[in-house]
């Protein structure tokens, strides 16, 4: 009996280890310092306040491409939405999310600060 609560007890963590990564809550104060340090050199967090690159005041929930800045190109037309799925694969790879017609050219690897960047965006209103 014993040897088959062990198979069962692996199975089922084999099974939670195969569905998939699951991304860690993200933590807003380490998100914004990682914005600051990586993003706000391009990256406006005020409502119209553009930089190299668009504002992302609003950005969570909102359409992809959607603000009035005028360089846009490689997201207008995307039909996505920003949550914290699509941020992430985007944060994770942007050219790769959008088709290689984006601006933006760095990675963020790390899992957990994909995630603290991602809730430090849902607080930009």
């Amino acid at each position: 009996m014993r040897k088959t609560t062990s198979v069962s007890v692996f199975a089922t963590l084999l099974v939670v280890l195969m569905s998939g990564p699951v991304m860690a809550g993200g933590d807003a104060a380490a998100g914004k310092e990682i914005f600051n340090k990586q993003c706000v050199a391009c990256h406006g967090t005020t409502p119209g306040a553009h930089k190299m690159g668009p504002s992302l005041a609003g950005i969570f929930g909102k359409r992809a491409g959607s603000t009035d800045f005028k360089r846009y190109v490689g997201l207008k037309g995307l039909d996505v939405v920003w949550n914290e799925e699509t941020l992430d694969k985007f944060l994770a790879d942007p050219a790769g999310f959008v088709g290689g017609q984006t601006s933006m050219f760095s990675k963020m690897a790390d899992a957990q600060q994909r995630a603290d960047v991602i809730e430090y965006l849902k607080t930009l209103k």
